[in-house]
């Protein structure tokens, strides 16, 4: 009868090699909730960062806003306030000529007369200009409001130029448009043509819709900036302000 033969003793290799597989075999233990939440939360200075870069360049965008202003200020750019010079600019009449704002406020020169013919007020007032102005704005010539505020500058020339001061109307209407608008209103003043709204802006008129009336002393001063204002009650507005002067 054959001997069974013993069952041999594993070598030091095979039990090595057993516990490591036993031991990746293993599932890993489940992170801890604390250390879920440290890992997806990024630390206070991580997020404090973008916040601090974020204000900073905030800040110097409003540096660099700042800065451009006082150069338009300068250049005569930005919104004139009440009580210092407007800054010059060029516009048309209805007739398509060139005037320069500036001329028509300078310190010396007299009033046009009153109820002057269409060609005098023309002369004096886009050629010799150097008197004080009542410049009224509107949205777009020939429409109902905007009839009914120049209308009411119209009736009320004669008083108004007792007081000193010349009317003018303006608007982004091209000069042919205005034009137009005086002729069919009989208006004894000019309408002048501001596409670019360089003096409107300037004036403080950004806005389209809104009706407006600047009164400026002779030197270009700027007294009073209405800006919106109703178009029935714009010119009598106008007059008292100057009467109070």
């Amino acid at each position: 009868m054959s001997k069974r033969s013993a069952p041999k003793e594993p070598t030091e290799g095979t039990r090595r090699s057993s516990r490591t597989s036993t031991t990746s075999a293993a599932p890993a233990a489940p992170a801890s909730k604390k250390a879920k939440v440290a890992a997806a939360a990024p630390s206070k200075k991580a997020a404090a960062a973008p916040k601090k870069k974020e204000k900073e360049v905030a800040e110097e965008e409003e540096d660099e806003l700042v800065e451009e202003d006082k150069k338009d200020k300068k250049k005569g750019g930005g919104v004139t306030p009440v009580g210092e010079v407007v800054h010059d600019v060029k516009l048309h009449n209805e007739d398509g000529e060139e005037v320069s704002f500036a001329s028509l406020y300078e310190k010396s020169g007299s009033v046009p007369p009153v109820t002057p013919t269409p060609l005098s007020i023309l002369q004096q007032q886009l050629t010799q200009g150097n008197h004080s102005v009542v410049l009224f704005s509107y949205p777009k010539a020939s429409t109902p409001g905007c009839t009914t505020q120049a209308c009411g500058f119209r009736d009320l020339y004669d008083d108004i130029a007792a007081t000193g001061y010349a009317v003018f109307g303006i608007s982004a209407d091209k000069p042919a448009a205005q034009l137009n608008f005086k002729t069919k209103q009989k208006m004894q003043y000019s309408l002048l043509s501001d596409p670019k709204k360089d003096l409107l802006k300037q004036l403080g008129a950004t806005e389209a819709t809104k009706r407006c009336h600047w009164i400026v002393e002779k030197g270009g001063k700027l007294l009073e900036a209405k800006i919106g204002v109703k178009p029935a009650d714009d010119p009598k507005n106008a007059l008292a302000f100057i009467k109070a002067l």
